[in-house]
């Protein structure tokens, strides 16, 4: 692997140490063992207008730092929140946008020809029921292709009432939802136990 293309995983993991990355919080997603994990602590420290009390899990595709490859920006998310995020399409559309411009600014932060030229995040979406929503997010690549990418992406809330946990799963993929990467996807799982 050449000096270029770890550079994104340098920065990426210094960037959730940043964050209050716990190591002796174990990560909720389930996933195959070659997708890398990351646990971090709310508030995040680039997107603290996220008004939350809890941890963010994540689980990266194989490819997700390669571009070109099919599971390129692939990658799952949870929240496990103390409170109710009391979900909405525009406040997805609000928090994601403010989601995506903190990460990608705090990435830059130390190319500061590149901060000035980042265009700002852009999400739409839609919801399913009470429960799902279907939306895409128009991003800045800041850790590999210093573009923007086009992200599809699923959105599920449920209530864990035995561990009294709110939970927000995201997939996101610049694939199309028909794309073998959202059978990949739709295979991580929460481990919690709420039943």
């Amino acid at each position: 692997m050449s000096f270029a293309k770890t550079i994104p995983f340098i920065i990426l993991t210094l960037l959730f140490v940043q964050c209050g990355n716990d190591s002796n919080t174990k990560n909720l997603l389930s996933a195959s063992e070659n997708w890398r994990g990351e646990v971090i602590e709310f508030p995040l420290e680039f997107a603290t207008s996220l008004q939350y009390s809890g941890i963010e899990h994540v689980r990266f595709a194989p490819g997700w730092g390669k571009e070109g490859t099919s599971d390129y920006f692939s990658y799952a998310f949870l929240w496990d929140l103390n409170e109710n995020p009391q979900l909405s399409a525009k406040k997805l559309e609000s928090e994601m946008e403010a989601y995506f411009d903190g990460l990608m600014r705090l990435v830059s932060k130390m190319d500061s020809e590149q901060k000035n030229k980042i265009p700002k995040s852009k999400a739409f979406f839609e919801k399913v029921n009470d429960s799902v929503y279907v939306g895409k997010i128009i991003a800045y690549d800041a850790f590999t292709t210093k573009k923007e990418v086009n992200l599809n992406i699923t959105v599920k809330y449920s209530k864990c009432k035995l561990e009294n946990k709110h939970l927000v799963l995201f997939n996101l993929s610049p694939q199309p939802l028909e794309h073998q990467i959202w059978k990949k996807l739709k295979k991580v799982t929460v481990t919690m136990n709420c039943k």
